[in-house]
């Protein structure tokens, strides 16, 4: 079951996970919207009997983002509705679904920017936190469940967004440390899908309430 409010862009990864003979299911929403989440995900248990893996993914930060005295009280709800609240949206679905399914693995997306002080874009550094502090609350709330959850917080996964952000001048300014010391740090999309997928499997049953550190060292020196 694919979740993304671009309807096109859905459809395409539809279309590729089926010709590699996925079932795949489509459904258009916005995941700051309770009611749409909601309805979504009761459409999606009519679908499918089981639920094994929630990887709760979306965000995206904003060019409007900076450091806090800058910030306006917009951007602020806006980056932590789509950045954690969203998170806290899927989980609440989610979760009981799991447990009917007799457990799972929950995967949430946190980011190297809210483990690293110098990064100066403080709203979506602090709904990245949000998100490594839910993910270890999930952890121990629903562990005799049979429920792990986990984050991973990746460095640059260079998707055609990403491409275009590193290049604008107030991010360039934001981060504050030259690639050329981290030559792990520059990743492709399907570097962090290997991680998504070790969560996902039986293979990371030891793994819980961390937080995957998937950066090229970006925090570690």
């Amino acid at each position: 079951m694919l979740l993304d409010r671009d309807e096109a862009a859905l459809q395409t990864v539809a279309r590729e996970a089926r010709d590699a003979g996925v079932e795949a299911v489509a459904l258009a929403v916005d995941l700051t919207d309770d009611v749409a989440v909601e309805e979504t995900f009761a459409r999606a248990r009519e679908r499918f009997e089981h639920l094994d893996v929630l990887f709760a993914c979306a965000g995206g930060s904003t060019t409007e983002d900076d450091v806090v005295e800058h910030l306006t009280g917009e951007v602020w709800s806006k980056t932590l509705d789509l950045e954690l609240v969203s998170v806290g949206r899927s989980t609440r679905w989610g979760v009981p679904w799991l447990r009917d399914s007799g457990g799972g693995s929950v995967i949430a997306m946190s980011s190297f920017a809210a483990h690293r002080g110098t990064v100066r874009i403080h709203a979506y550094a602090a709904a990245k936190g949000g998100v490594s502090a839910l993910v270890q609350s999930l952890s121990g709330a629903y562990a005799k469940d049979g429920i792990r959850a986990n984050a991973i917080a990746p460095g640059f996964a260079l998707t055609a967004r990403a491409r275009r952000r590193i290049q604008e001048p107030n991010v360039a300014e934001a981060l504050t440390f030259a690639f050329d010391d981290y030559p792990f740090a520059l990743g492709e999309p399907e570097d962090i899908a290997a991680v998504a997928l070790f969560l996902a499997s039986d293979e990371s049953r030891m793994v819980n309430g961390q937080t995957i550190m998937a950066d090229g060292g970006l925090t570690a020196y």
